[in-house]
């Protein structure tokens, strides 16, 4: 066999690092199954398999219908009825199973071929009513193909151990079934600097490079691949110079880390004598260990809505609980902030029923839907609560877009509290509620807002989408996402100005304050809170230790009149590579 081709790929690094490994591809697609034949012998147990995958499909319809029913309300529920009587279609299984016993075919390759039969006959009726029912066949479908993977596959996603993660695009749903400590590496098609793949390889502390086009074209699972996360760049079947090249920057890499480890006692105090507080972005329970070792002063977004997405029911009111206690416990005194749930747009969550939309980015997510929905924010807010007995309880409202919702809010979160407090329950010392400043109207409205909350986190990730009307994620405009877009950097003045007038704290937890410079820029702006990956403290501290605060407040109200983000971006790289940092706090 002769040298395979050595190929090489250049995409947009989005978490640092070097892995060497080789690759696994995810397919989770839904409409691309497995294919294959299967012998006379293997019919009948292949039809039990088949049969199997639709009871369990079933069961789980069942049971979310009933969570709906109990958190909800039953016209919700409803919808998982009409799936269950799809499941029950003697058109749909009795085809399926003729078609595996006829044709000698695998059973996901059957049943999705004659979903497809049947879902393209309900789009030509060209009647409202019947393209509904398409969709709710096609979802019906892919849980039962869910299942028959998982029969074969029973304990999820096998991932050897150092494997480079390549995929189209990975989103909660797929990545919550990872073997995480599996993975060395993440490659994808698509994808940007704030996807849930990039922020969650930062927590892991992992390389990972998007926007490769189509790599997925050219790999295949068990091909040598090396990651160069920080470049952006990977190599599909790596020559042995370009291995030993990357092994030795892996090496330089582990002791630059070893550096900023020695740190991590350390204050983020600048030269001049200002602290600016260095807190975690936390979205997995076996990140509590690591944070503090890494010198987060508190954990300023904890991310909820995990709870809902890596599973197929609602959790319960009692394992919430737990697992909030747990947290503000790992925490001991040091601030603790829980962003109630956040699902929409490119996290949706299973285990709750919300219609198909055009633009899920702007339509029902967030705290709309729990303002559309109260028992589901009931529901986290209670075990909240009863987790911070004698504590304090920090509540972040997500996607804010005007004071009416957080008075809406409020009221739901004291009826919470009085029920509570009335059954003798042990109350929190006090309960803060902040509101995430993420669409323009709320920055802009900032001065109201203040008057509303206790304090506000900016969440700089949706700020620059919805304020340059940019999707975050889409590669043909994603030229223009740009966080220091003169716009975005005028609106957090504007939010960081109204807190101080109304002696509100103002923090930044998104993406801008892991990055060294930006995160520069931000303290120059008035940010005395800066909330990130747990990996990312070490370089954003190093960072803010080697200069005078004096000099970033110059340097922000310097950059606030420049017309361009491009001028802003120039000036800022040139101001933090005159710092003469090592590689180990990257610019950008």
């Amino acid at each position: 066999m002769g040298k395979s081709r050595t190929f090489f790929f250049d995409g947009l690094g989005v978490s640092s690092g070097v892995a060497i490994g080789p690759a696994h591809v995810v397919d989770h697609g839904g409409a691309t199954v497995d294919h294959y034949l299967i012998g006379a012998s293997e019919t009948e147990a292949e039809i039990e398999r088949f049969q199997a995958g639709v009871a369990a499909a079933r069961l789980e319809i069942e049971e979310l219908g009933r969570a709906v029913t109990k958190h909800l309300d039953a016209q919700q529920a409803s919808i998982f009825d009409a799936h269950v009587q799809l499941l029950e279609d003697p058109l749909l299984i009795e085809r399926t199973i003729a078609g595996i016993r006829d044709d000698h075919r695998n059973a996901e390759f059957v049943f999705w071929s004659v979903t497809q039969e049947i879902g393209d006959r309900l789009k030509q009726l060209d009647d409202a009513y019947f393209s509904e029912r398409s969709h709710d066949l096609y979802d019906v479908a892919r849980r039962v193909i869910k299942f028959l993977r998982d029969s074969k596959n029973p304990e999820g996603e096998s991932i050897p151990p150092g494997s480079i993660v390549v995929a189209a695009e990975l989103g909660p749903s797929e990545t919550a079934h990872f073997h995480r400590s599996h993975i060395a590496a993440f490659v994808t098609d698509s994808g940007g600097p704030t996807s849930h793949m990039a922020i969650m390889a930062k927590a892991l502390s992992l390389p990972a490079v998007v926007g490769l086009d189509f790599v997925t074209h050219y790999v295949r699972t068990g091909d040598r691949l090396i990651v160069d996360g920080t470049a952006g760049k990977v190599i599909l079947n790596p020559t042995k110079e370009q291995v030993q090249f990357y092994e030795e920057r892996y090496e330089e890499l582990l002791r630059a880390r070893e550096r900023l480890s020695q740190i991590s006692d350390l204050p983020a105090v600048t030269l001049d004598g200002v602290r600016v507080a260095l807190e975690a972005n936390v979205e997995f329970a076996n990140e509590l260990e690591l944070i503090v070792k890494l010198g987060a002063e508190g954990i300023g977004l904890y991310r909820t809505e995990y709870f809902f997405i890596d599973r197929r029911t609602l959790p319960t009111e009692e394992e919430q609980e737990v697992a909030y206690r747990q947290v503000l416990q790992a925490m001991d005194d040091r601030p603790v902030v829980f962003r109630t749930l956040d699902v929409g747009g490119d996290k949706m969550a299973g285990s709750i029923p919300t219609p198909p939309e055009s633009n899920p980015f702007l339509g029902l997510r967030a705290l709309r839907l729990c303002l559309a929905y109260p028992d589901l924010f009931r529901c986290q807010i209670r075990p909240m609560i009863r987790a911070a007995a004698g504590r304090v309880l920090r509540i972040l409202l997500p996607m804010i877009s005007g004071a009416e919702e957080i008075q809406q809010a409020r009221r739901l979160i004291e009826e919470v509290y009085e029920s509570l407090e009335a059954s003798g329950h042990p109350m929190p010392k006090s309960i803060l509620i902040g509101a995430m400043i993420e669409i323009p109207s709320a920055a802009i409205q900032a001065e109201v807002l203040a008057r509303e909350v206790d304090f506000f986190s900016i969440g700089t990730n949706d700020l620059v989408q919805y304020t340059l009307a940019v999707d975050r994620v889409n590669k043909l405009v994603g030229h223009l996402y740009h966080d220091t877009h003169p716009a975005v950097l005028r609106l957090i003045a504007q939010v960081v100005e109204a807190g101080r007038r109304h002696d509100k704290p103002v923090a930044v937890c998104g993406e801008m304050a892991g990055n060294p410079p930006t995160a520069l820029l931000l303290a120059g702006l008035g940010i005395r809170t800066l909330s990130m990956s747990p990996t990312l403290i070490g370089p954003v501290k190093k960072a803010l230790r080697s200069v005078e605060m004096a000099r970033l407040e110059n340097l922000a109200a310097r950059l606030l009149h420049l017309p361009t983000a491009t001028q802003v971006r120039e000036e800022l790289e040139d101001f933090y590579s005159a710092l003469s940092l090592d590689s180990s706090t990257p610019a950008f």
